[in-house]
């Protein structure tokens, strides 16, 4: 019995350390959590160093190219290579004259042999091309950018529609559990009538079926809650079973802005960016491919190095220009034209119809935010009505004027009011949250 004492002590002292560890999570705080600790936005960041890698290597193309060549040989045979006395022929005369007079050395045989060079190649006609390919890989930062933008108000969104779903869920807790208690108080109430006999089994029958479809929904909820908290704990980077516990928003709602105020910021809307730097990008393609008609022309010098013949000077310097061009190349210029020409007009068609489609989203996004609103007063006028019932009716109880399940009765309408005022105010939030994101803003 003393360690059963000892152990509930125990239990009793750690509960309000359990309860101190376990911090309410703001939305602001959820949010920044998942932006810093989110893969996917990590991945997405990683391309944005990648395509800047791209750009110096592009811009790295504009300056010289410079080779070094180096070769050594050691040659076995020594033998030299010798064009013996009249081994060509003999000039006729009084007196013979052999070809050659005498033995001649071609080729002076060595055992260490040395072959060097150093080549310096300009591109000059290619410059412009280099420099639209540059563009090109500015673009590609650009679009990774983008993207990394729309990867993080993908996520703020994200853990926003969670989280309230979050606080949804437990006010619909609240409201079940509100029920399931009237219900079990009705229940009580007919078990003292069937005593008295003033009331049919059948009357208990259909309570019953009442509570069990009443638990089944607060069930339900739970496992609802439980599925919003891992999906939550994913996003913020954090293992699924983590206990989350959410923080009610106290700020004041936001004011809803005409709709032509909207259409206009939607103009920075990232999938409408993304659409339009793609577009450019596909230009900037058609150019660099009408460019492979010209003839490449660059500038070329160099050093050279040997010791493999000796009649010729070891060192030896050269300076000069480079013309090449493709005479017959089977069509494949012109099929690479043609198809940058068909991803340019395929990249004009999506900026067009992507700007169409924000237009309409907008739109539509507005007319969300206009009905939670107008769904608002109504639902606190009802939520109101349902507090003063209340306060009457426990007035009514205390002058013993009412009975306890009629307070019960008002107390389970009131929380259902209060969960439907709560949804009809995250409603709202998240249709300007949607507006928000349309027009590329995070807050």
């Amino acid at each position: 019995m003393k360690s059963y004492l000892n152990i509930l002590l125990f239990i009793g002292l750690c509960e309000p350390l359990l309860a101190q560890s376990a911090q309410p999570l703001s939305l602001a705080q959820a949010q920044e959590q998942a932006v810093q600790q989110n893969r996917r936005l990590k991945i997405a960041r990683s391309k944005v160093e990648e395509n800047g890698y791209k750009v110096t290597e592009a811009r790295s193309r504009l300056y010289p190219m410079i080779l070094a060549n180096g070769m050594y040989t050691y040659n076995g045979i020594t033998r030299d290579l010798t064009l013996p006395r009249g081994s060509i022929g003999v000039l006729p005369g009084t007196t013979p004259i052999p070809l050659p007079q005498q033995d001649l050395t071609l080729f002076q045989a060595k055992h260490n042999l040395f072959f060097g060079s150093v080549l310096a190649y300009q591109p000059i006609s290619l410059i412009s091309k280099i420099k639209d390919g540059i563009k090109v890989a500015q673009t590609d930062v650009e679009l990774a950018n983008t993207q990394v933008s729309q990867a993080e108000l993908a996520i703020r969104q994200g853990v926003e529609k969670l989280y309230f779903g979050l606080l949804i869920a437990q006010r619909q807790q609240q409201q079940q559990q509100a029920t399931i208690e009237l219900t079990q108080a009705k229940l009580y109430d007919l078990e003292s009538a069937l005593l008295a006999g003033k009331t049919d089994p059948v009357n208990k029958v259909g309570l019953q079926a009442d509570l069990a479809n009443q638990q089944q929904q607060l069930l339900q909820t739970s496992n609802q809650v439980e599925d919003y908290t891992a999906d939550l704990n994913e996003l913020l980077g954090q293992p699924s079973s983590t206990s989350l516990t959410v923080s009610p928003l106290t700020d004041s709602l936001p004011a809803l802005a005409p709709l032509a105020t909207f259409l206009e910021q939607s103009k920075g809307n990232l999938e409408l960016r993304q659409a339009i730097q793609t577009s450019e990008k596909a230009t900037l393609g058609v150019k660099a491919a009408r460019k492979d008609y010209i003839p490449t022309v660059g500038a070329l010098g160099g050093y050279l190095f040997q010791n493999v013949i000796s009649d010729l000077p070891q060192s030896n310097y050269f300076l000069g220009l480079q013309v090449s061009y493709n005479l017959v190349d089977f069509g494949r210029r012109k099929a690479t034209l043609n198809q940058r020409l068909s991803q340019q007009q395929q990249a004009d068609e999506n900026r067009q119809y992507t700007q169409e489609h924000v237009t309409l989203e907008v739109e539509k996004a507005y007319r969300k935010a206009k009905q939670a609103q107008s769904l608002m007063p109504i639902a606190t006028q009802a939520a109101q009505y349902r507090r003063d019932e209340l306060k009457l009716k426990s007035d009514r109880l205390a002058a013993g004027l009412a009975l306890k399940r009629d307070v019960l009765e008002t107390q389970a309408a009131l929380a259902k009011a209060e969960a439907d005022l709560y949804s009809a105010q995250l409603a709202y939030r998240l249709a300007i949250s949607d507006l928000n994101q349309l027009t590329g803003r995070n807050q």
